[in-house]
């Protein structure tokens, strides 16, 4: 199961501008402005999360940056769309054993968009990260044991000649697939770091649990993560959650990519994790170098606490603060 309920608010074409209050941008500090005419969608959950504040700190960085290359293990994603094709980098088709990775459900696309969609490319929206290389995996909509664990160990083939730092699988299920545990450890043990999704249906899965966001218990180096409300300290009514969960970060009405060629927006864990994703790129722009249980390390440590369910019960993670997680790594 691929936990993102695509529930569409809003649909806008690539050609379309929304013109905005003040100018044709968004300023972001003293920086040059964000010039994606949508990101006054994206501004309020971002910030939110500390993403604008992370960029400006990466900018006056005095450290040389280089692009980081996600595996994203999804439905693949739409290889000509204009905030995305910049980003994209040839991945593998995991059914058709061909290196083409054409999206036809869309969930793969609106993961791409929210991870690394082109920031200052004067149209649709900005991703959370810019140094991105992102390299599709494509199981297309055939989501089982053997495809999703060939699709991890693609990644682990091809970790140095692709330059591979992180794997997105937004999954999430009840059924222990011993396979896809094995081969997640063995990414995490070659230098990867794995980020899945706590799930969508708004349940307590700490007895229940679900996988592989369980795993994270007894496996360093990987996250699992849940959504809250866009700007509130408040886990998101659909998102599902436990004591083994690590992290979470804004998941509705995520602003992002679609088919064919579109704008519109996504609620779920799986936007989530994309924007964990993003910056769990930030760190690595730095130093590609650091282990995965450094930055999830760095990323839990700099959360921000106090992420209600109810008025009454705090839950454990915390939020992703982008900002601090980058000044922590800064300062080491």
């Amino acid at each position: 199961m691929r936990p993102c309920s695509l529930i569409v608010v809003y649909l806008i074409s690539p050609t379309v501008t929304i013109r905005q209050a003040e100018g044709d941008a968004a300023e972001i500090g003293n920086d040059p402005p964000v010039n994606d005419p949508h990101y006054r969608l994206q501004e309020p959950y971002l910030e939110f999360a500390g993403v604008p504040a992370a960029w400006r700190r990466m900018a006056s960085a005095p450290v040389v940056r280089r692009k980081v290359t996600v595996a994203l293990v999804d439905t693949g994603v739409e290889p000509d769309h204009p905030d995305l094709v910049g980003n994209l980098i040839e991945g593998y088709n995991v059914i058709r054993n061909t290196t083409k990775t054409a999206d036809k459900h869309g969930h793969g696309t609106l993961m791409a968009g929210v991870l690394g969609a082109t920031t200052n490319n004067s149209i649709g929206i900005a991703g959370v990260t810019d140094l991105i290389n992102i390299m599709p995996v494509c199981l297309e909509e055939t989501f089982t044991e053997e495809t999703e664990a060939n699709g991890i160990d693609y990644a682990i083939r091809n970790k140095n000649a692709k330059g591979i730092r992180i794997i997105l699988m937004a999954i999430s299920g009840f059924n222990r697939k011993q396979k896809v545990q094995e081969k997640i450890k063995q990414a995490v043990a070659a230098g990867m770091l794995v980020i899945v999704t706590a799930g969508n249906g708004g349940e307590d899965i700490t007895r229940n649990k679900k996988y592989p966001c369980a795993l994270t218990k007894r496996l360093p180096g990987m996250l699992c993560v849940a959504a809250t409300e866009n700007t509130e300290m408040k886990l998101a009514s659909f998102s599902n959650y436990a004591d083994y969960v690590d992290i979470a970060a804004p998941g509705a009405a995520v602003a992002t990519t679609l088919l064919p060629m579109r704008y519109g927006s996504c609620y779920g864990t799986s936007p989530a994790s994309a924007i964990i994703a993003g910056v769990a790129a930030m760190l690595y722009s730095f130093n590609p170098y650091l282990s995965p249980v450094a930055v999830e390390r760095i990323i839990k440590d700099t959360s921000r606490q106090g992420i209600k369910r109810t008025p009454k019960d705090t839950l454990k993670f915390g939020l992703v603060d982008a900002d601090a997680a980058v000044a922590k790594l800064l300062s080491r």
